[in-house]
């Protein structure tokens, strides 16, 4: 059986989230709830470089794209078509920011960002810098509106803390057997929750929080001299 939002409530309220709050904590987490979707692109990439002979980076960068082409087609003809936007809304209309429901919603920039990642950086970084994303961004707004007291600019210290915890476990973990792989976990970490915390409000983060914090741990493998290893179909 599913927890219900009564269950839902109480099991908030058990964890010192304030009443006022929890109606939208509720609404953060069936929203953001669905980007764990998003998973899927860095695990089924790791699992194919480690486990396949056949699935390579072009491989990869091949079906990213073509996924991103064919969401960009779709989120057009919703933008253009009356008909397939008032079914989009019905369909998933709530899952959606109030300013995306008439421009491009964060999943197109998602997968943009992700094609970028693999094509251009290691699969270790391309990885870790989707999953600040992913788990990242989800926990800085999931903690930022239930307990966020201090707050900078829209965002909270308390979110940007809690990303920050979250994206240098997940990276740490990812270049556990690097050579100095702290210092480029806690850099793409600091990095992603800075771009969450200043991002403008003309670009989606959904595309540079990957996109950013790649590049910094790219920068930070070439500054340190770190050799990342070499996988057979990394090409």
């Amino acid at each position: 059986m599913g927890i219900n939002r009564k269950q839902l409530s109480n099991a908030l309220r058990y964890i010192g989230v304030g009443v006022k709050r929890i109606p939208r904590v509720i609404k953060e987490l069936k929203r953001k709830g669905f980007h764990f979707f998003g998973l899927v692109i860095p695990i089924i990439y790791l699992l194919g470089l480690h486990y396949t002979t056949f699935f390579t980076t072009q491989v990869g960068v091949w079906i990213l794209g073509t996924i991103s082409l064919l969401y960009f087609i779709w989120e057009q003809m919703r933008l253009n078509i009356p008909a397939m936007q008032d079914f989009c809304v019905k369909m998933y209309g709530g899952m959606m920011r109030e300013k995306e429901k008439d421009r491009m919603n964060g999943v197109f920039f998602y997968l943009l960002g992700s094609t970028i990642c693999v094509y251009f950086f290691h699969p270790l970084i391309a990885v870790s810098s989707m999953l600040f994303l992913i788990i990242g961004d989800f926990t800085a707004a999931l903690v930022g509106i239930s307990y966020g007291r201090t707050k900078i600019g829209n965002k909270s210290l308390e979110g940007s803390i809690a990303m920050f915890s979250v994206c240098w476990i997940l990276s740490y973990i990812m270049f556990f057997n690097q050579n100095l792989g702290e210092h480029i976990s806690f850099w793409g970490a600091i990095s992603a929750t800075l771009i969450e915390l200043f991002n403008p409000s003309w670009i989606d983060d959904n595309l540079t929080i990957p996109i950013l914090s790649a590049i910094t741990m790219k920068y930070m493998t070439g500054r340190l001299g770190v050799d990342l290893p070499i996988y057979n179909n990394y090409i």
